[in-house]
């Protein structure tokens, strides 16, 4: 017999005592128990509750559709993986609407491309696209290249929102913020990059501590992501030898050219990236 939505029933957990109050206490009550949880101030309570909620039937399936707008973006993220696989046309609709809300831009760019190709793990064609509206967004097109301002000066929700994707997209494999960590783990600091960039008047002298910064730490970072051939020395690959494919190694993309040398098709020597990776809080 099927219970009634606003009853108890068997997907219910039963509170034995416990404290309601408590953060992660059970709640009785069917569908309005889950409906309490999922207003509950913390997000662990929240998502515990999304799958729960799957079990009353339309009722259940609107609030996870709502769950779509929560607060907390865990919680955001979990709904989405409970609706992605399902084929009713709210559902759709709903994920539609919320996919196009998370392409944020400062600048108005359209991330919709991007996502296309990732989402049919097109990474080549992603790649590229990534290059594209970089230069795009920082007004570069020309020069086709990153320089320092530009970098620094990136919009905040545009990196973001590029960086998310590939995240997303690859299950966590590439991305600038996978790269950033990867970076950071062979040494290379916020402090040290603004410290080159910022603090030395004399552009030779520039140079020549970013030369030995990028020995020091960059290439150690190319053998890393596998964008140098290790066998030879200081051999970095060119842009039409790197492994366009989910078996490649972790961070090995986006490998998309934001430097001078090189243009589009030069050698992946490219450490103005780690400019990038110097960003305060943005990756």
């Amino acid at each position: 017999m099927t219970n009634h939505p606003q009853q108890p029933g068997k997907y219910d957990a039963v509170l034995g005592g416990q404290d309601q109050n408590s953060q992660f206490a059970a709640v009785l009550g069917g569908i309005e128990g889950v409906k309490l949880r999922l207003n509950n101030s913390h997000p662990q309570v929240r998502i515990a509750a999304l799958p729960q909620a799957l079990n009353y039937g339309e009722m259940g399936l609107d609030l996870v559709i709502q769950a779509l707008n929560d607060e907390s973006d865990e919680v955001k993220n979990v709904a989405y993986g409970l609706l992605e696989t399902r084929t009713e046309a709210k559902v759709k609709e709903a994920l539609i609407i919320f996919e196009d809300a998370q392409l944020k831009s400062a600048v108005g760019m359209d991330y919709r491309t991007l996502r296309e190709f990732l989402k049919a793990r097109k990474w080549k064609e992603a790649d590229e696209e990534t290059r594209r509206v970089m230069l795009a967004v920082a007004k570069r097109e020309k020069e086709g290249w990153l320089d320092y301002n530009s970098i620094v000066n990136f919009p905040c929700a545009d990196l973001r929102t590029i960086d998310q994707l590939w995240v997303k997209y690859s299950n966590g494999k590439f991305g600038f913020s996978v790269q950033k960590k990867i970076y950071q783990g062979l040494g290379g600091t916020r402090e040290r990059e603004v410290e080159i960039w910022e603090n030395f008047g004399n552009k030779s002298e520039i140079w020549e501590k970013l030369r030995e910064y990028h020995t020091e730490i960059w290439e150690k970072f190319g053998d890393k992501v596998g964008w140098r051939n290790t066998g030879r020395l200081y051999y970095w690959l060119g842009y039409n030898n790197i492994t366009f494919d989910i078996k490649a190694p972790e961070g090995h993309l986006p490998a998309a050219k934001i430097n001078a040398s090189g243009g589009a098709t030069g050698r992946l020597e490219d450490s103005n990236r780690g400019l990038l990776f110097s960003r305060r809080s943005d990756l």
